[in-house]
C-alpha cells in the first residue's frame, strides 16, 4: 500500500488529523486497532473545552485566550510547553466551528462540576454524539480517506532519517504501507498493564482504569525506537475515586455510588484523615488527593447515619449529579436520598468485598488493616470537629460537619484511585512534531492527544473538557504541519 500520510489511531485526535488532511487533498490511511472508530473521544467524552468560541461570545461569556493561558500555565507552574499550550488555546474556538460544519455539533452548557459554577463557561457538549462521529468519518472517506479496522502499527520505517513507511499487522498478516509522514494518535498506554505498573507510585491493584483498553502504547513504542524523547511519560489522568468490587469491576450499586460522591469522613491506609473531603466536588483534585493518599481510602459511616438516610434526604449535592443533569438538561436538586434500601445496599457492598461492617471501631480497624489506636483517635478527633462545627485540620466547610460517628455497627467502604488514561508520552513542539532528546524533530513523525507531552506537568488541569480539546486541536494542528511538510519535502 501507499499513502502520503498514515494515521495511527481513529479517536478524536486521529479523526481530526485525518479529515483535515483528506480535505487538503492528501492520500490518507487511518489505522484503528479495534473494530470500531471513535476511541475515548467518542465513547468516553461528552464534550470539549474551548475559549472565545462563537457560542461563548453569543452567550456573553467574558473569558479570553490570555486568561485561559494564564490559568493553565499557573496550574502547571510553567512546567509545560508554553508554545504548545498557546497554540491549542488559539485553535480551540475554530475547532468548535470546524466540528459543527462537519456534522458534530456542540452546545455551550454550564460547567458540569459544582465548584466550577463561578468559572466562565468553557464546556461545549456534544449534540447527537455518535451520529456526529459517523458524519465525520463519512467526510473522511468521501475525500478519499481509507480506514483500516483491526489494524495495528508495529514499526516505523525511515529512509535517510525521514519517515518512509510503517509496518502494520492486520488479522494474520503483516505488510508495509509506504508513506512520507505518520501521525501517532492511538491514545497513550493506559491499556498496557505492565507499562502502567512501571510508572505508578501506588499499588496497581488500587488503580481502576476507565481508559481505552486498546491504548497500549504502540505509537509511543514505535517513536521511541526512532529515538523520540519519552522522559515525560508517566502522568495519569486521575479522576475522582471509585468503589470497585474485586470480584467484578462492572458491579455498580447506585446507593454506594452516591455515598462515594459525598464529603463524609475519609481515612487513608494508616487509618488517618488526610484531606478536606469536599475535594470530591472537583474531579481532578479529588483524583489527585486519592492517588497521593496511596491510591485508596475508606469512607467511614455509622448506624446512626444509616438510619437517618434511610428515611430522610440530605441537603447536599452528589458530586456527579450536575454532570448527569447537564447531559440530560435537567435541574440539579442539591439533595441526596433517602435510601430506603441502604441496609441491603451496604450488605451487597460487603458481599462484593467493597465494604466492611463491625460492631466496634476496633473490629472495623482490624478488618480494614489499620492501627486500632490511630483509627480510634481519628474518629474521636473528627467527632470533636463535628461538635464544634469547625474543621481546624483541613478546613472542610461547616455544612458538611453534620454526622459524628458514635453508634455501631460501623461501616467502611473502600474507594480506589481512578484514571481516565495516561496523558503525555512523546515530547513535542507547537507543530506537534515528535522530538528527540536534543529537541530536533524526527522528520515526518507527528504525535497528538494522549501520546503527546507538553500540555500537562503532573496532572491534568481542572478546566473542563481540556484533555478532549487537546486531542481534537492537536490533531488539527498536526495536520496543518503535515501539509506544510508534504508541500516542502515531498
Amino acid at each position: 500500500m501507499e499513502a502520503d500520510v498514515v494515521i495511527v489511531g481513529a479517536g478524536a485526535a486521529g479523526i481530526a488529523a485525518g479529515v483535515s488532511l483528506a480535505e487538503a487533498g492528501a492520500k490518507v490511511i487511518m489505522l484503528e486497532k479495534g473494530d470500531k472508530f471513535g476511541g475515548a473521544g467518542m465513547f468516553g467524552a461528552q464534550g470539549l473545552f474551548a475559549v472565545e468560541s462563537a457560542q461563548q461570545r453569543a452567550a456573553g461569556v467574558e473569558y479570553t485566550i490570555k486568561q485561559a493561558y494564564q490559568e493553565l500555565t499557573n496550574y502547571t507552574h510553567y512546567r509545560s510547553n508554553l508554545g504548545l499550550v498557546k497554540a491549542i488555546l488559539e485553535e480551540s474556538a475554530s475547532t468548535i466551528d470546524w466540528l459543527g460544519k462537519r456534522g458534530l455539533k456542540t452546545e455551550l452548557v454550564n460547567n458540569t462540576q459544582e465548584v466550577h459554577q463561578g468559572h466562565p463557561k468553557v464546556y461545549h457538549q456534544y449534540i447527537d454524539k455518535f451520529a456526529g462521529f459517523d458524519r465525520l468519518m463519512q467526510n473522511f472517506k468521501s475525500h478519499g480517506g481509507r480506514l483500516l479496522l483491526k489494524t495495528t502499527g508495529t514499526k516505523l520505517i525511515q529512509t535517510d532519517d525521514q519517515i518512509s513507511g510503517i509496518q502494520v499487522h492486520q488479522e494474520k498478516q503483516d505488510f508495509i504501507i509506504e508513506c512520507s509522514a505518520v501521525v501517532v494518535a492511538d491514545g497513550g498506554f493506559i491499556g498496557n498493564q505492565d507499562l502502567v505498573k512501571s510508572f505508578l507510585t501506588i499499588d496497581s491493584t488500587n488503580l481502576y482504569s476507565m481508559g481505552e483498553r486498546k491504548a497500549t502504547g504502540d505509537g509511543i513504542k514505535m517513536l521511541a525506537e526512532l529515538g523520540a524523547d519519552t522522559r515525560h511519560m508517566g502522568v495519569f489522568e486521575n479522576h475522582a475515586a471509585s468503589v470497585i468490587s474485586p470480584q467484578n469491576h462492572k458491579w455498580h450499586n447506585e446507593t454506594i455510588f452516591s455515598l462515594t460522591n459525598l464529603p463524609f469522613l475519609w481515612v487513608d491506609g494508616a487509618g488517618k484523615r488526610f484531606v478536606d473531603e469536599s475535594v470530591c466536588y472537583d474531579f481532578a483534585l479529588w483524583g489527585n488527593a486519592t492517588y497521593t493518599a496511596g491510591g485508596y481510602y475508606f469512607i467511614i459511616l455509622d448506624q446512626q447515619f444509616v438510619d437517618y438516610i434511610s428515611e430522610h434526604s440530605l441537603n447536599w449535592t452528589d458530586s456527579f449529579e450536575r454532570t448527569f443533569a447537564s447531559l440530560s438538561h435537567k435541574q440539579v436538586t442539591h439533595k441526596v436520598g433517602p435510601f430506603p434500601q441502604i441496609d441491603a445496599d451496604l450488605e451487597e457492598a460487603i458481599q462484593k468485598e467493597a465494604g466492611w461492617r463491625a460492631e466496634t471501631l476496633d473490629e472495623l480497624a482490624d478488618q480494614i488493616h489499620v492501627s486500632r489506636q490511630d483509627f480510634e483517635k481519628t474518629i474521636q478527633h473528627y467527632n470533636s470537629l463535628v461538635n464544634q462545627k469547625e474543621d481546624t485540620d483541613f478546613y472542610k466547610p461547616n455544612k458538611y460537619l453534620q454526622f459524628s460517628l458514635a453508634k455501631g455497627p460501623f461501616y467502611a467502604i473502600k474507594a480506589r484511585s481512578t484514571s481516565l488514561g495516561t496523558i503525555g508520552g512523546i515530547e513535542t513542539n507547537a507543530k506537534l512534531e515528535a522530538l528527540k532528546q536534543n529537541k530536533q524533530p524526527i522528520k515526518g513523525a507527528y504525535v497528538t492527544g494522549n501520546d503527546a507531552s507538553g500540555m500537562y506537568d503532573t496532572s491534568y488541569p481542572t478546566l473542563e473538557g481540556i484533555s478532549c480539546a487537546f486531542a481534537w486541536n492537536s490533531g488539527r494542528l498536526a495536520a496543518k504541519s503535515v501539509i506544510q511538510f508534504l508541500n516542502k519535502f515531498c
